[in-house]
Order: structure tokens, then sequence, then C-alpha cells
């Protein structure tokens, strides 16, 4: 190339763009010098340097190459070119044009740098560290040196050695905004989000303009469950920088998990539209379509996705989540095993819970500790551990684990974040503590029975819960004795000093599986409405109650839920009267059975479950499966039999027919995945043998009262 290419107009930002005048005055000279001497390598050396600080990477590599045509020797010009081959994404070339200039001079900091950085973006860290290393010894102040070590040990995944180096450079040159937010990022990765945010934030106090800064604080926010404030932060990104395809694609996370899909496939497609052959793009597109339940869109992408890159982790994994969404769990295994050789983190843990369909126990159990110590900041590979652990019986390993829930965006998407501080175990000494329900309603039935420990550390309990259950908690012995109190959550809480999640006590109280607190019956019903139930359904049997369907927002609801035609073989059993317990859309399916079948609809009015809990007063048996009234019948001591599926809850440990948390329940389990028929089967052979007898009234308020001081640890 000829050094006519002096000749190209060089385009300066204005100052609204992030850039002063400076760089146009630099310009200014430095064409002033060409006109006189159009091959004056140093004035081209300088135009490149602005064309690549105005982002003209081609307009730099013109200049760059003509320097080097004029002066072959000189080393900044090769430097200076390989800085504009590598922006301008010709990757081998500025390889090429570093290694000219550390022939020419070996001991050049500039070039190995140069040379460094190109090896961390081509995947090759490893080699680059030499690179680093040696710019160092030559410059110890270099601060490029200490941010591009700093970078290739964040590859290796050495993030505490990284955050090291980005702190050296800060030492020397205070509050630079790359390498602030350069450790901002590893303080991500480490699990120490309150310190990344601050860095991201001082990052952008110093460089407001820093798109990225912006995009992995909006990311780091969207993590916490601070979403409005996440989403200001991300569109302030894409406005910055519009070509930035990363800021789109986590702008369409949030948009997503937020449930806004028209938002979301939005910002996809201006990611696909900057680039139609960007992996993570087509990833993104199959993740989305996955969500949106459109298994065939996905794979569509995925294909195109592994055309393009047949190794690429995020790809090979999502082919072994979309296999396992379709159950084909030995394919999948197989998949993600080639995800985790590839360098997949989280390909392990999904192939511990492919294991665990499988009913390979011990296997996934394996595969979920390899997750963890692959990635131990991972709290979706820490919480799957917990789940495994807790499954298997390892509870004081696993109750520990769980509580990485609250950092796991699958379970908890926006954590509620109190003033006061949780309470862990220690004496109350008369402390007002706030014990608050977190997810499904069957878990605050299951996990309120700890409201009588809580008291009896001294504590004053506030059980804060949903409204289905609120009424029914005040037949709680503790509640009964006034040693609690009930309140909505979705109100106003009273006045505490501490608070805990209903679900971590038995974490709290170190429960296992022989010391579940189970001082017998603990929630039970108004012996008035307990009357009226009673009249209102005539029977000339026992009475069975029936429930076959739970909330259908719960993600695995389609495996633990039936249809109530699956029933209709039990429910042809003589001698039993059937009583419907099921509520919401589900109950409809009592209008649709045949002429043969009679069920009673029980509870698809009742307002709450204290009339529900007066119902199955009136029971002699409840046949349900995993839903709140499994729950309620067990804390009521009833008898019940949960229909499990193949792989249940955790609660429900596994391979087990009775369970500690519930001594009258009995658990009736698929033996193959999707075996209904087969549990319907065993249930009416049970039924056979069944000697149930039509339950007499019972005054619960009197007997909770006259149990109270049993009920009650003191």
């Amino acid at each position: 190339m000829s050094a006519a290419a002096a000749a190209i107009p060089i385009r300066t930002r204005s100052k609204e763009q992030g850039l002063t005048g400076r760089l146009t005055e630099m310009a200014l000279v430095y064409q002033r010098i060409l006109k006189k001497n159009p091959r004056n390598p140093e004035a081209l050396v300088g135009m490149s340097l602005v064309a690549l600080a105005s982002r003209q990477p081609e307009a730099a590599v013109q200049m760059a190459t003509s320097a080097v045509i004029a002066a072959p020797e000189l080393v900044p010009a090769w430097v200076t070119l390989g800085q504009a081959l590598k922006t301008a994404g010709r990757n081998d070339e500025a390889e090429d044009a570093y290694e000219r200039a550390i022939r020419l001079e070996g001991t050049n900091a500039l070039a190995r740098v140069g040379l460094g950085e190109l090896k961390v973006v081509t995947g090759r860290p490893a080699e680059a560290l030499r690179d680093f290393e040696l710019a160092l010894k030559r410059q110890p102040a270099m601060v490029s040196a200490h941010l591009g070590l700093g970078s290739a040990l964040a590859y290796m995944g050495k993030n505490a050695e990284a955050l090291a180096r980005y702190e050296r450079a800060l030492q020397l040159r205070p509050r630079l905004p790359e390498a602030e937010f350069a450790a901002g990022f590893v303080l991500a990765r480490l699990g120490r989000q309150q310190e990344a945010e601050k860095r991201f934030r001082r990052a952008l106090v110093e460089r407001p303009d820093f798109a990225a800064a912006w995009m992995n604080l909006g990311s780091l926010l969207r993590e916490q469950g601070r979403e409005e404030l996440a989403k200001a932060a991300l569109q302030r990104a894409v406005e910055l920088r519009p070509d930035l395809i990363a800021g789109w694609l986590n702008f369409a996370i949030l948009e997503r998990e937020c449930r806004r899909p028209e938002e979301a496939e939005k910002h996809l497609r201006k990611a696909f539209a900057l680039n139609v052959g960007q992996v993570e793009t087509l990833v993104a597109w199959c993740q989305f379509r996955s969500a949106e339940q459109d298994p065939a869109g996905a794979w569509g992408w995925l294909r195109w996705a592994l055309a393009y890159e047949p190794d690429n982790t995020e790809a090979v994994n999502m082919q072994g989540i979309l296999l396992h969404n379709e159950r084909r769990f030995a394919e999948a295994v197989e998949v993600f095993e080639r995800a985790e050789a590839l360098g997949s983190k989280p390909a392990a843990s999904n192939r511990g819970n492919s294991l665990l369909d499988m009913g390979r126990m011990e296997e996934a159990l394996r595969a979920h500790e390899a997750a963890v110590k692959r990635d131990p900041v991972s709290a979706g590979a820490a919480y799957n551990l917990a789940l495994t652990q807790l499954r298997l019986g390892e509870w004081e390993r696993g109750w520990p684990g769980y509580e990485t829930r609250w950092h796991f965006r699958e379970v908890h998407r926006c954590p509620r974040v109190f003033r006061q501080p949780r309470w862990r175990g220690e004496a109350l000494e008369g402390r007002r503590v706030l014990l608050h329900a977190e997810q499904g309603l069957g878990d605050t039935i299951q996990f309120c029975r700890y409201a009588t420990l809580v008291a009896a550390r001294g504590g004053k309990v506030i059980l804060q819960v949903q409204e289905p259950v609120e009424r029914l908690l005040g037949s709680l012995p503790a509640v009964r004795a006034g040693l609690a109190e009930t309140a909505l959550l979705t109100g106003k809480a009273p006045d505490f000093d501490l608070e805990c999640p209903l679900m971590s006590l038995p974490a709290v109280f170190g429960t296992t599986v022989e010391t579940v607190p189970w001082p017998g019956a603990y929630l039970g019903a108004d012996p008035q409405l307990v009357r009226e139930r009673r009249m209102l359904f005539t029977s000339d049997g026992p009475r069975v109650g029936l429930a076959w369907a739970g909330n259908s927002r719960y993600k695995a609801d389609r495996l633990r839920s039936m249809k109530l035609e699956t029933l209709l073989p039990l429910l042809r059993t003589p001698g039993f009267s059937w009583i419907s317990l099921q509520k919401g859309e589900a109950a409809e399916q009592l209008q649709g059975l045949p002429d043969d079948v009679f069920v009673w609809d029980g509870s698809s009015q009742e307002r709450d479950l204290a009339e529900t809990a007066a119902l199955v007063a009136t029971l002699d048996l409840v046949v349900t499966t995993d839903t709140c009234i499994a729950h309620l019948a067990g804390a009521m001591g009833k008898p019940v039999w949960i229909l499990l599926p193949h792989l249940g809850d955790w609660r429900w440990m596994q391979e087990r027919e009775t369970t500690p948390w519930y001594p009258t329940a009995r658990l009736l389990r698929q033996k193959t995945p999707g075996d209904w028929a087969g549990v319907v089967e065993r249930a009416i052979g049970e039924l056979g043998e069944f000697e149930g007898a039509e339950t007499k009234p019972v005054n619960w308020l009197a007997e909770m009262e006259a149990e109270g001081s049993r009920l009650i640890p003191a």
C-alpha cells in the first residue's frame, strides 16, 4: 500500500461522544506534517492512533501500514499496526505485526502487551501470561500489562489472582475506570456482589459513557432482583453502544425473566441484526424459544449455532438441556459430559439432574459435587447439590446448602430484603421474630410447626403467611397459646427485631431425619365449621377426599399433577364416598365425569384452607397428589396417601413409603416415569384393605388447649 493513504480524512468524535477537541487538534498537527511529507512515519503512526480513538479501524490499518512501508525498522509502527489490525478483527495479521515488532526489539513492552491481549481474545490465556510477565519485567509499573495479566488470569478462572492484578493497576493509577470495571467483573464471579456493584459504579463516575460497565451493572442488578434499576442500566448501555451485542442479549434476558416476551424478542432481533453468525446470539434465541414452550423453534436456533461452532460450550450445554426437557435423559447425560469436557461449568450440575431423573442417585450426587467443586460461587450448582443431599437423607449437609436458594433466580427472582438481621438460632430473650412464608402454601403448612420451637427459645413469633393459610394457622398450638401471632404476607408486618424464612428453620435447628419435630397433629379446624361440613355431604361408607392437581404455575407441575380421568378406576371402587378437595381450574374437571362415577364437589368454592380443614376433619382418608392438601391432611394427623411421580420433590426423599414429616402419610410412587396408571392400581389394592370408619366430630380447639403443655416444648 502506498503512502497515499495519508490523504484519507479522519473523522473525530465530538465532546458528546466522549472525546474532547484535543483529538481534533492532534489530527490537524499530523495532517500538516503529512502535507509536507506524506511518508513521515511518526505522523502516520499518530494518525493511525487518532483513527483508532475515533473507532475507524480500517483507516487506522491503512495509516499504520503506510508507516511500516515508510520505516520498516520502526517498532512503534509495527505495534500500532498490530493494534489496528486487532481492532479490525484481523487477528492473524495482527499477531504477525506484533511478532515483527518483537523480532526488532524483543524487550518492547507495548508489543508484548499487545500480543498478550491478542492471545487472550483468541482463547490462549495461558500463552498470554508469558507476554505480560515479560512486559512487566521490562516495565514493572506498566498499568496495561497488569490489566492484561489480570484478564488472562480471569479468563483461566483464577479470579482471586486476577483481582490482585487489578488492584495493583489501581494502586499505580487510582480510580482508573478500566481497572475498576475489571475488578468488579471478577468480584461478581467471586460472589462478592456488593463490592462488584461499587466497582462498576466507581468506573461510571470516572467514565459515564462506559457502556460495558453499564451493561455489567445491569446484569448484576438483575441477578439481585432489582429489575427496574437493571433495566435502566441496560437501557443506558445500549443507548451508548447500539452495536453492543452483549448489551442487547442481557437486556433480552431481563425482559424474558420479567415475562415481557415481546420486548425480549425485540432486543434479540437487534442483536441478531448486528451479527447473524454470532453463536451467543443464536444460543440466546434458543433459550428464548425454549422458555416460550416452542421446542421446535429452540432446536432450529440451536442447530444453526452448532453449525457455526460445533464445540461452543454454551451451545453444547443447551443441546443437553433440550434433550433433558424432552426426557431423553441418557442422551442428555452424554451431551452434558461432552460440554464438561469442552469447559462448560453448569454442564456437570445439569448432568446430575438428568441422572436423578434416571434414578441413578449416587451418580447424580457425585455430578453435583463435581459441579460445586468446578464453580464454587455458582448458586445454581450449590442449590442442586443441596436438593440432592436432602433427597438422599443427608440433611446435615443439605440444609446449609439449601440457603443458596436466595441467590438462585430460578427459585427467588426478587428476594425480600430486610433491615433487621437474620435469626440464626441464638437465645431470643423476648425479641420479636418474623417467620415469613417464601414459596407455596404446602411449604408454609409443613414448616409452620417450627413456630413452637422458636417460641421455646424465648421469642415472640410473628407468622407472616399467604392469605389462604392465615386463618388456618390460628389453630397452631403456639398461636392458640399466645406465643405467636399471624399476619398477611401481602400486608405490612408488625414491628419485629429479627427475621427468618420458614424454610430456613430446619437448618437453624439442625433437623435430621430422626429429629423432625412431630408433637402430634398441629393444625385443626373450627368445630362449628366441621359440623357444617359433616352435614353438607352424606356418605354410605368411608369418606375419602381427593385432590389431583397443584398450582399450574409451579415449574414441575406437569410431572406431579394428573387429570381427574386418570383416577376413574379408583373412583369406581365400591363402598366409598368420594369428596373433592380440589380448587382452581382443575376442579372444573368434575363436570366431565361419566354417569357411573359420582364425586362431591367439596372445595371449589371455599375461600381459604381453614374451610378445607373443616372438611378434611370429617374424612376417613385423603388421596392426593403432591399438593398443599397433602400437607394439610398430614398436619392434621389424617391418614393421607400421597401419589408421587417417579422423581418426586426432594422433601419426600427417595424410595420411601413413609415420611418423617407426617407419620400418618403413605407415599405411593410411580415405578417408571409417567406411570400414573400403576400408582392408581396400587391405590385400588390398598383400598381393599382399608378399614375406614366414619370420623367422629372433633373439638379441635378443646383438644389443643388440653394438649397445649405437651405440644409446646419447655
